[in-house]
């Protein structure tokens, strides 16, 4: 007759029970995540599955000799070994190492996008607290930060909410995706949370106000997010995966006799790497999975420019850049962005349309913050 505690497994049970019918609601709200959602498990059954739609045996058959090739290819991993001659490196195919760097490092652009799952803590929430304990001082940052009201009747907003969770975390899967590259991708973008306008209208209190869209800023970010945002990462990316086509092209000239010599003397190193191609699983699975990258690259580039407080309507150029341009446009991307500001950079009202609230052009002068109860603390 006393009291019966819960069972832990009814209770995780449960917790899956509510993230599937999360999930099931983005499918059916966005129809759009059925594209990510039906790659995903078409990407699953072809490369872990299927006998006979790619070259090589399923997981289930798999032979000594692929974990061989998959440990050799960790060796070489981004051509530090080879390329400083270390005993570990391993000798392979010059345009298979290409493709697998070259895909490691269109894989880790993404943490460029780590700012699309937020705490809302930032980097800021254990300096001079008033209120005892994280979560009060969440709340606290919540109520101040969401709006502000200047003394000249001007309404500041942030472009989407400070606290965005998402199904999936994004650091583990630009970690996994190291690993499992689209196994680990498609997942993130067909369960992920869109980023949603804190407030789209310029009506408030029943009265128009002027509205003013600002960016995020750089204190509203996690400190991992901040790392995602050095500009170096896009060059240093970008420049990985030159290389890795160079490599591929006109690498390892010393085994100019088990690969063939540079593609601009001979076309054997082509021909050699296609037969790899037509029987091995990994290499063909490579390329799959750069087919999937190049589809998909551009997907969070919008999100990620609405919270920067910028205007989706205008400016596109960079976008599409992102969006169409396989790798070195992500790289480009990632480099020319514009910045997260800090809230000690103020606030330029000129800088802002009058139309549409958005900012108008990249950088704004210095000017101190008027509005009512001062600028955001952190």
């Amino acid at each position: 007759g006393g009291y019966n505690f819960p069972d832990p497994a009814v209770i995780k049970s449960g917790l899956t029970g509510l993230r599937t019918l999360s999930l099931a609601s983005k499918l059916i709200e966005e129809p759009k995540r059925l594209l990510p959602f039906t790659a995903w498990v078409a990407y699953i059954y072809v490369v872990f599955f299927s006998k006979g739609i790619l070259p090589g045996k399923d997981f289930f058959h798999t032979d000594p000799k692929t974990w061989i090739e998959v440990q050799n290819l960790s060796f070489n991993f981004m051509f530090i070994a080879p390329a400083l001659k270390l005993p570990v490196a391993a000798k392979l195919h010059p345009m298979l190492e290409g493709v697998f760097n070259g895909l490691l490092a269109w894989a880790a652009m993404f943490w460029g996008f780590l700012s699309d799952d937020r705490t809302g803590f930032g980097t800021g929430y254990d300096r001079d607290l008033e209120m005892t304990g994280r979560s009060a001082r969440y709340y606290e940052r919540l109520m101040q930060n969401q709006e502000q009201e200047f003394d000249n009747g001007i309404v500041v907003v942030p472009p989407v909410s400070i606290t965005k969770r998402n199904l999936i975390p994004l650091l583990p899967t630009v970690i996994g995706m190291q690993f499992l590259t689209s196994a680990f991708f498609l997942p993130y973008l067909f369960a992920r949370t869109s980023e949603r306008r804190y407030q789209s209208e310029y009506e408030r209190f029943d009265r128009r106000v002027p509205l003013r869209v600002r960016p995020l800023y750089r204190e509203e970010l996690d400190k991992t997010q901040v790392l995602g945002e050095w500009k170096g990462l896009g060059i240093l990316l970008g420049s990985i995966g030159l290389y890795a086509l160079w490599w591929g092209a006109g690498g390892r000239v010393e085994d100019a006799k088990d690969f063939g010599p540079p593609i601009w003397e001979s076309g054997k190193r082509t021909t050699e790497f296609m037969k790899i191609l037509a029987n091995d699983r990994i290499a063909a699975t490579i390329i799959l999975d750069f087919w999937v990258f190049g589809f998909f690259q551009g997907w969070l580039v919008d999100d990620d420019w609405r919270r920067r407080g910028r205007s989706l309507e205008e400016e596109s150029f960079l976008r599409n850049v992102a969006k169409f341009i396989p790798f070195f446009g992500l790289a480009a991307y990632l480099t020319f962005r514009p910045s997260y500001p800090s809230i000690k950079d103020g606030f330029d009202e000129e800088a802002y349309d009058e139309r549409t609230g958005f900012l108008r052009r990249r950088g704004s002068r210095r000017n101190d913050f008027r509005g009512r109860g001062g600028p955001p603390r952190f």
